[in-house]
This record gives structure tokens, sequence and C-alpha cells, in this order.
């Protein structure tokens, strides 16, 4: 029987034991960041200096804009490995590639509403290729609902070329239209 209470007794110091160590473990951990690199990489202020400096063709500026993104990992206490990323090649082509990207779509909406082809903004802008498609079916819709607008304008009749210059006025019109209340109606949310 003592030999039974003497081995449960040395099991229970060495289970105690391991949770004191594992207290210990885990107090002396680094505290997890609040941030990622992901996080400070698509950061609006980031995105959009990378953007302007794109439009610029200012390398520079590029640099300036990820030296400030560096210095937010920094003070968030990302680790080393997190900061030498923010550091790399690699950081710089990704805002890069994402800003061209973002500049596609802005350009791509203008020419939307404007009815202009967009064929000069795909070679511009071939980072955005995973895009084009569906740019391609926005467009094909777009034109299929102006040319349904231009039918009804005919009455039956032959559509003309006026008809579908007056088709394009109307959708144009709407979109505008529908963007103005859109924007309104956010513009009531904040």
């Amino acid at each position: 029987m003592n030999k039974a209470v003497i081995a449960l007794a040395v099991i229970a110091i060495g289970v105690v034991g391991y949770f004191i160590w594992l207290s210990d473990e885990s107090a002396s951990e680094k505290p997890v960041p609040v941030i990622t690199v992901m996080d400070i990489l698509t950061a609006s202020d980031l995105a959009g200096g990378v953007k302007q400096a794109v439009v610029n063709d200012d390398s520079d500026l590029v640099n300036d804009w990820l030296d400030k993104g560096y210095e937010v990992g920094e003070q968030a206490g990302l680790s080393k490995k997190d900061l030498a990323y923010l550091e790399s090649d690699q950081a710089r082509e990704y805002v890069i590639f994402n800003a061209k990207r973002d500049l596609f779509n802005e350009a791509f909406e203008k020419r939307y509403q404007q009815l202009e082809p967009i064929d000069d903004l795909k070679a511009e802008y071939p980072e955005a290729k995973s895009m084009f498609a569906k740019a391609d079916a926005i467009i094909k819709k777009r034109d299929d609902i102006i040319e349904k607008i231009a039918l009804t304008l005919a009455e039956g009749q032959e559509v003309t070329a006026q008809h579908r210059e007056a088709a394009k006025k109307l959708w144009q019109e709407r979109y505008k239209s529908r963007q103005g209340k859109q924007n309104s109606l956010s513009d009531n949310v904040e």
C-alpha cells in the first residue's frame, strides 16, 4: 500500500510540475500582433499611395509607401520574417500588381459608362487578365440592354442608327441616375 501511495505522490508531483512548466512557457511567448503583413499591404492609404505612384511611374514613391508599411509592421511587433517580406521584391511586386488591377477597374468603370471600348486597357493592364472575361460579359449585357431599348424606340420598325444613338443616351441617363441614387444612399449610411 505504501508503494502505491508513494507512486501516486510522484505522479501527482510530476503532473503539477508539468502544468507549472506549461504556464511558464505560455507566459514567455510573445503576444500575437494585431495586424498582419496582408493588412499592411492592402491598407487603403498604402494601396492608394502605390496606385498614385504607378500612375506617375514613380518607383521611389512606391518605396516610400513600402517603407511606411515597414514602420507600421515594426510598431505592431511583426516577426523578423514578416518585416523581411515587407522589404522584399515580392511585396513590391504584389502592391504594384494590385494597384494596376485597381487602375484597370477604375478605367473600366469610366469606359463602361461612356460606352467606350476597353481593348487598349487590356493591353495597358495585363495584370487584370483574370478580370477581362467578366468585363467583356458586363459590356455585352450593357450592349444587349441598349439594343432592346433601341428596339423599343423603333416601335416594331427596323432599328436605325438614330434609334441606337437615342438608346445609348437613355441608357447613360439611367446609369447616371442609378449611380447618383447609390452614392446618396451610401452617403446617408455613414
